[in-house]
């Protein structure tokens, strides 16, 4: 029955990604609400498909006699990621829109951008320091390097690896002090052959965004899903004394559904990254989609690694650096910023935790 109660768990927080489809509206499915029993608590539920190039869910909790109507929160929240697919997106134009991809085919244009989209690249600019440059918008060019044998190897069975020539010939393109931003007049212009990449950071700065929203509304608790990898929660769940919600964490060797669950309270993000989402091999080896600016290869230190914080916006940046540390490392680096803490799963399935993970979060682990 407890295999069965988190399957079910799960189940409702987790899923797997899906093909992005430029040529249909994402469609908001599953919209439903019920009554949480023994509780005078409203359980609504939604997901998305096709924004981000991933699943997108939001679970709220609502007192029954609430005066918030629900489908206006949703539609609020499917707004705001529309906006920010849109803006973010490095593959596709749109209508009336200036975003990374008309700023990547046309780098030494001034481009007029909206505020949102200056915010996000600023902020993630602002704090590459942090993590070393290890996280770098910047590298585009060397990113779409492994993107095209990537593709040629799982749509065309092609599996090979580009070589160090390649990617060091694209790696002088990819200095972030080139990317000159002028806040007064919201531009930005770059350097011939220069291109940015959000991806490692835009889908926790989309939550923050949601996030903020759901934050100035009366509900009772709600549980955010950004995808696989990014599980947001605001106050507190409606069955259970502590308040807190009870969160798996995804197995990257697909084994399982799960190698693991925590407890995760108000204001708490999950984030993980790992190898097992998009990624091509060759002669057997895996080679992910989280490429190192120093090796300008997609290092394999573990299979993945899942953090906590309360910022979902810097825990995806994190995140993203954190997995390309050897586990020492990334250890050393958790375990310096307060309110940090992370779980490994490491290549031979040995789990690592931070200083504070096992005390404060862990729940249980499954073999």
């Amino acid at each position: 029955m407890k295999k069965l109660m988190l399957l079910i768990l799960l189940l409702l927080i987790s899923f797997s990604l899906v093909a992005c489809d430029d040529t249909e509206e994402p469609p908001i499915i599953n919209e439903k609400c019920s009554l949480v029993e023994g509780t005078t608590t409203l359980e609504c539920y939604t997901v998305w498909t096709s924004y981000l190039h991933t699943v997108v869910t939001l679970k709220l909790y609502l007192p029954e006699d609430t005066t918030i109507n629900n489908v206006d929160v949703y539609d609020e929240v499917e707004r705001i990621i529309s906006f920010y697919n849109n803006i973010s997106d490095k593959y596709y134009l749109y209508d009336g829109v200036t975003n990374v991809k008309t700023i990547n085919d046309n780098p030494t244009d001034t481009h007029v951008i909206s505020e949102e989209l200056f915010d996000l690249i600023e902020f993630s600019l602002d704090h590459q320091d942090d993590v070393n440059n290890l996280f770098n918008i910047a590298l585009g060019p060397v990113i779409k390097v492994w993107h095209n044998y990537r593709e040629d190897c799982n749509e065309f069975d092609n599996c090979e690896l580009p070589t160090l020539a390649e990617l060091e010939a694209e790696d002088v393109y990819t200095n972030p002090d080139n990317i000159i931003m002028d806040r007064e007049n919201l531009t930005i212009t770059m350097n011939e052959f220069m291109s940015i990449d959000l991806g490692g950071v835009s889908k926790g700065y989309i939550s923050r965004v949601i996030i903020e929203y759901l934050d100035s509304l009366e509900l009772n608790g709600f549980l955010l899903n950004n995808g696989e990898s990014n599980i947001s929660l605001g106050g507190t769940h409606p069955t259970r004394e502590s308040g807190d919600f009870n969160i798996a964490v995804t197995d990257p060797t697909r084994a399982l559904p799960y190698y693991a669950t925590v407890y995760l309270g108000d204001g708490e993000q999950l984030v993980t990254s790992g190898d097992y989402q998009q990624y091509f091999k060759v002669d057997g080896v895996i080679y992910h989609h989280i490429i190192s600016g120093d090796t300008l290869f997609p290092e394999r230190n573990s299979r993945s690694v899942s953090i906590v914080f309360t910022d979902p916006a810097l825990a995806d940046l994190y995140s993203t650096a954190i997995f390309i540390m050897t586990i020492t490392e990334g250890i050393e680096f958790v375990d310096s910023i307060d309110g940090l803490e992370a779980i490994w799963y490491g290549l031979d399935g040995t789990i690592y935790f931070s200083a504070n993970f096992e005390s404060e979060y862990l729940n249980q682990i499954y073999e």
